[in-house]
């Protein structure tokens, strides 16, 4: 024989939903882990953006090195070694980073810069192809192949600003002189931090990371560092 169990009113009374306070509790709870989780989103995007970058860096770098070592001079030209060219920063002011762009690539073209013209194949004579740039048309991770676009043919970093490359342009007869004829690396402040400063280097790449500001400025005033920053450089 089954017996039905009856509920008295104070068993029926227990069985309540939450009140109000554990439903602010468990909302609470839920804030803080989307918070989590968007925070841990976020920080793995800016690692892999910042490992890309410097996987560029680094396949630049090596270009830049091998054209320097079958040339025997970094990528600018000839003429502009015996009129006493200061160092190049390209990428930042009157220098476009298209310039480097085109001499590693091998093509043809000429560019005008405060400087005078120059002509790729003046200073890469056999238009040797030292590297292939990926090419992009949402202006991230590559070469602008977009036609008309104010950046077309730079390359940009993952957050869309053109890679900057300082060029240590010989020769090398003094150890330092404002980037004139000197050993020392000069990027005029660009590349300068408290705790880092290109020196003997021929050459180097950096970006200023998905803020665009150099270093922490704006996080820790007066301090401005490279290594708490998420700048990316070759050094």
């Amino acid at each position: 024989m089954i017996k039905l169990k009856t509920l008295a009113v104070g068993d029926r009374q227990t069985r309540r939903g939450f009140t109000l306070i554990e439903l602010l509790v468990v909302i609470a709870i839920m804030v803080v882990l989307a918070t989590l989780v968007v925070a841990g989103v976020r920080n793995a995007t800016l690692k892999a953006q910042k490992v890309r970058a410097l996987g560029t860096i680094r396949e630049l770098t090596t270009a830049m090195t091998a054209f320097s070592a079958d040339y025997n001079r970094p990528p600018v030209p000839p003429a502009a070694l015996a009129t006493n060219l200061p160092d190049v920063v390209f990428g930042q002011g009157a220098y476009s980073n298209d310039f480097v762009v085109a001499v590693l690539e091998g093509q043809d073209l000429a560019f005008s810069f405060d400087g005078g013209d120059w002509s790729t194949r003046t200073i890469n004579p056999r238009l040797e192809e030292y590297m292939q740039f990926p090419r992009t048309t949402d202006k991230k991770n590559g070469v602008v192949n977009v036609t008309g676009d104010p950046l077309f043919g730079q390359i940009l970093d993952p957050w869309g600003r053109p890679f900057m490359i300082g060029i240590n342009v010989p020769p090398y007869t003094n150890e330092r002189s404002n980037g004139l004829n000197d050993r020392w690396m000069e990027t005029y402040g660009l590349a300068v931090y408290p705790d880092f400063e290109p020196r003997y280097e021929p050459f180097v790449v950096w970006s200023y990371g998905k803020d665009a500001v150099k270093g922490t400025a704006g996080k820790e005033a007066g301090v401005n560092r490279y290594q708490s920053s998420d700048d990316v450089g070759s050094w």
